[in-house]
């Protein structure tokens, strides 16, 4: 099974040529690696063309989605489930550093930026439009904006930052973090993060009808 993770239509119209059978419409508000569109329009645009060019497909959403508000609101934009990062990121069970998830529960979505400065330091090259979205730090305060320069001054900056990495410095690695940051406030366990999303998005619905009706 093919699964492709999209950022426009034209990325989806891609992904169907190659036969994928699931697209995750990911949002400008998701952690990590993106593009520039937003979460609340892109998924039922995304939808729409899908059910149009694939009816057979699923279409996920991704970006900000933290909690069962969030599962609501996609299902209520047409897609069939969510694909959920930064939350998971904070968890138990999470591979990252302590000190990588407890700035996950500190930082707001306020404080991420979008930004290529940690893939140059890091020798990664995304395609044109796609950068990463992480919480502010002493390394963006540096470097994002001066980006030409950070590329004169990497064999120092590169060394300086995998050693920072290494001890879980995170006022210079990179934490991949989206804007649903705001809603993360705890370092549950895996198994209860889904337990939230199972019942969350129900409670949610049933308030919104109540509040149309």
């Amino acid at each position: 099974m093919l699964i492709c993770q999209v950022q426009s239509r034209d990325h989806a119209l891609q992904a169907l040529d190659a036969g994928a059978e699931i697209i995750v419409a990911q949002g400008t508000e998701a952690g990590g690696h993106g593009g520039s569109r937003a979460t609340l329009p892109l998924v039922p645009a995304i939808v729409d063309l899908v059910a149009q060019r694939a009816p057979n497909a699923m279409v996920m959403a991704a970006g900000g989605i933290a909690d069962g508000r969030g599962l609501a609101a996609a299902l209520a934009l047409g897609a069939e489930g969510v694909l959920v990062g930064t939350r998971f990121y904070a968890s138990v069970e999470s591979l990252g550093h302590d000190k990588a998830k407890a700035r996950i529960v500190a930082v707001s979505g306020e404080e991420t930026v979008r930004t290529s400065v940690f893939d140059t330091v890091r020798g990664y090259s995304w395609p044109d439009g796609i950068t990463g979205r992480a919480p502010r730090n002493d390394f963006t305060a540096r470097w994002h904006g001066n980006e030409r320069e950070l590329g004169g001054a990497i064999d120092n900056e590169m060394a300086r930052y995998q050693t920072a990495a290494a001890r879980g410095d995170v006022d210079t690695a990179v934490i991949f973090t989206g804007e649903g940051a705001d809603l993360i406030n705890d370092l549950p366990s895996a198994g209860e993060i889904v337990t939230r999303l199972v019942y969350e998005p129900e409670r949610a619905l049933a308030s919104a009808v109540g509040r149309v009706v």
